[in-house]
């Protein structure tokens, strides 16, 4: 990462004078208003395509340049962001097909953003020229710190690319449909395949989806995200090969009461690709269903799952200083939320405190989201003075900043087990909760200050004194090797039920339980039953 940020905090976050050039009042106001809150770093270009590239071919960069120059002035420094996550009108209306097709087949119209085909070769050819415009505009600007590839990456296509890149992953995978029909178990219902141009994406059609089909759908899906991101990468890692990248992940739940990493797509995976891991931190601070220590407890999670992934400092790219504004009811930060939300981040391995957004929009379906600067357009009400003061305080603490925890502790935890999990049928369905069975595990070192890892079963454990390991319902036979080795040599193991039960292609294993698992858990298991949500169960033991 760029040396400035050696012993300093980024704190700042996106900022978007594209919506504000009509009003230079603004802009002037927003470099003064920066420096006074101890702003050391934006996010620029996020959504910025139609500015950038008004027709095609046609680009306006002088705003940009203007903008770049000034934050350099004032001492900071740009995480500078590609603009496919919203693509220009004419973009969609000259090209139709990078709009995706939903799972009925039909084809979107423009949308408003995220609403791109990552197949579409169209669209990854604009994407690429976009992209080695501002690489080679921006590369060697000394603000520039970062590049943010595109913006939450989500979806998936039905379109006829997507179909014939969904095959071609298939037959990569499984050489053969015999092969394919077997792991997918096809003979249920009398489904095999004859021919290769009837395998098509699973249908939308309720429970009757193939088991099988529907998590390699999810792993292809995670792959196309990534290929995507990869093809965006290219021409930047061609101009600016010493630049560090990142995406931002997000976490989900706020309909649900939970918070928890977006299950969609693997980021265990993604991470990989990314140079720093970032992700956009909303948790529902000071909601009317649980305690503000319950609250935390999920952030810290995501938190320590989100460090887990590469195993080393990451960045908060997005929070809120005050409120959202998706929620059914759209609850401010209480006065010193904001300081203990921030604090709690570094806690757990945050290098930054970056705000979705800067300032609050005009219009449209963010303009009620919180920020640092309302539209009061003041810097005397308290969201703005509290922000003041975190920024005061980040630049007195910067020597802690890359430190990190000795962990001795690890949960595992695994998106595709879980995708599985989600679809399979039988037993106590609404309770199958696994990440927040995970979390209830973690509540108890969280209370007691031990610090914990959140690692898939594909990384390094064996370094850990306790491993805990629940509901991991699709185990692959070298985890269970890998779980018999690490018990043999000494360490702990916590495991629980609907452990170990199918394999990776969400087949059940035959014979019950696998032999490795009989042997490191010293039982058989002979019958399953399920109980309601009242009903509790015991073991007595023949000697007491």
């Amino acid at each position: 990462m760029n040396k400035f940020f050696d012993q300093h905090f980024m704190h700042g976050g996106d900022y978007n004078p594209d919506q504000w050039l009509d009003y230079p009042e603004i802009l002037k106001n927003d470099l003064d208003y920066m420096q006074q809150a101890h702003i050391n770093t934006v996010t620029l270009g996020v959504f910025a395509w139609s500015a950038l590239e008004p027709e095609e071919g046609v680009y306006r960069f002088e705003w940009l340049d203007e903008i770049f120059d000034q934050i350099q002035a004032i001492g900071g420094k740009v995480i500078l962001a590609t603009p496919s996550g919203g693509r220009p009108q004419w973009l969609s209306q000259k090209y139709p097909e990078v709009n995706r097709t939903n799972a009925q087949g039909q084809k979107h119209t423009h949308g408003f953003r995220h609403n791109h085909c990552y197949s579409s070769p169209i669209y990854r050819k604009k994407v690429h020229q976009i992209n080695e415009q501002l690489a080679k505009r921006y590369g060697s600007h000394p603000a520039l710190a970062m590049w943010h590839i595109s913006n939450e990456y989500s979806g998936e296509c039905f379109c006829g690319y997507c179909q014939e890149n969904w095959r071609k992953w298939l037959q990569k995978k499984y050489g053969d449909l015999a092969t394919l029909n077997h792991a997918w178990w096809m003979s249920f219902w009398g489904n095999n395949y004859s021919d290769w141009s009837q395998v098509l994406p699973p249908s939308p059609l309720g429970e009757h989806k193939v088991h099988g089909m529907d998590l390699d759908w999810k792993r292809f899906v995670t792959d196309m995200t990534i290929d995507f991101y990869l093809h965006e990468c290219e021409p930047i890692r061609e101009q600016t090969p010493d630049i560090p990248i990142t995406t931002n992940f997000m976490a989900e739940g706020h309909a649900t009461q939970d918070f928890i990493p977006l299950e969609g797509i693997d980021y265990s995976k993604f991470a990989r690709y990314v140079d720093i891991v970032s992700w956009d931190s909303y948790p529902d601070w000071n909601n009317d269903f649980e305690t503000l220590a319950a609250t935390a407890m999920k952030s810290a999670y995501v938190h320590d799952q989100y460090w887990s992934l590469k195993k080393q400092p990451f960045l908060i790219m997005e929070c809120t200083p005050s409120f959202v504004n998706w929620h059914q009811f759209n609850k401010a930060k209480k006065p010193g939320v904001h300081q203990l939300s921030g604090m709690q981040q570094l806690a757990h391995g945050s290098d930054s405190t970056l705000y979705f957004q800067w300032r609050q929009s005009r219009g449209n379906s963010e303009k009620f989201h919180g920020a640092v600067v309302g539209h009061d357009n003041s810097v005397k009400n308290r969201v703005f003075k509290e922000v003041a003061d975190y920024g005061a305080r980040l630049e007195k603490i910067g020597e802690i900043q890359g430190t990190t925890r000795k962990k001795k502790v690890a949960l595992l935890f695994d998106w595709e087990s879980n995708w599985a999990l989600k679809r399979g049928g039988g037993f106590g369905r609404p309770t199958r909760r696994y990440p927040q069975t995970l979390q209830e595990h973690y509540r108890y070192f969280w209370e007691q200050d031990i610090p914990v890892d959140i690692l898939t079963p594909d990384q390094d454990f064996s370094e850990y004194s306790l491993v805990v390991a629940p509901m991991l319902y699709m185990m692959t036979s070298a985890t269970m090797e890998k779980l018999n080795k690490y018990v043999a040599t000494g360490g702990t193991l916590v495991s629980s039920y609907f452990t170990g039960m199918v394999n990776e292609n969400d087949l059940l294993y035959l014979g019950g339980v696998p032999q490795p698992l009989k042997e490191l858990w010293g039982i058989e298991v002979l019958e399953l039953d399920t109980l309601y949500p009242e009903e509790h169960n015991q073991i007595s033991y023949q000697d007491g």
